[in-house]
């Protein structure tokens, strides 16, 4: 009976650091695809990053492709629940909250833990259909988002969020693609001052 226990644990133990190194696989890949995107991270990379070996790799996935498509799921849902709790968090009008957490230097300067949108668009626009899809249902839940704290009809607070969405994530990646610190905040200070303004 004493050796079955122990079997048991043991493979109950088993699973537990499988799922461990999953974990790990997927945190790196979400590092590594932020800063550096979609065409630059591979699977070697990643796994040197979990600190686990290349070879393990097969054990978790059964392609590059499906490591990214639910590294992608794993941070944007991270993003939403970071956004949501930055507008919960404040005592302005939550839709100004979300601008203001968004178009800050500290998302500015933090791309590893920042907006996934923001760092792989321009990668997803040339991605596999699975991206794109995922790319595209997490937008629409921005969308869906932004437009639930919007005072208007449905209809107007759609487009409004889909406006405040793309402007967002146009002045992050100004804002990080200048090499002037001073026109990065500026960049930051006017599309948080329309926007509050617009939407």
């Amino acid at each position: 009976m004493q050796n079955v226990k122990g079997g048991g644990t043991g493979m109950g133990h088993s699973r537990a650091q499988k799922q461990a190194n999953h974990d790990r696989i997927l945190a790196a890949a979400v590092d590594l695809l932020r800063c550096q995107g979609l065409d630059h991270t591979g699977i070697a990379e990643v796994m040197r990053a979990a600190g686990l070996t290349h070879g393990g790799f097969y054990s978790h996935f059964e392609r590059r492709e499906a490591m990214v498509e639910e590294a992608l799921t794993d941070a944007f849902a991270a993003d939403e629940a970071r956004l949501t709790k930055a507008a919960s968090r404040s005592d302005k009008d939550r839709r100004v909250a979300m601008i203001e957490a968004y178009l800050s230097p500290l998302h500015r300067d933090n791309p590893a833990r920042g907006c996934t949108a923001a760092a792989l668009a321009g990668d997803v626009a040339r991605a596999d259909d699975g991206v794109r899809r995922i790319f595209t249902e997490q937008l629409e839940r921005y969308r869906d988002l932004i437009a639930g704290l919007i005072p208007t009809g449905p209809e107007a607070a759609r487009s409004h969020a889909l406006f405040g969405i793309s402007a967002m994530i146009g002045a992050l990646l100004l804002s990080r693609a200048v090499d002037d610190e001073t026109l990065s905040d500026d960049i930051l200070d006017a599309a948080r001052h329309h926007l509050t303004e617009r939407i």
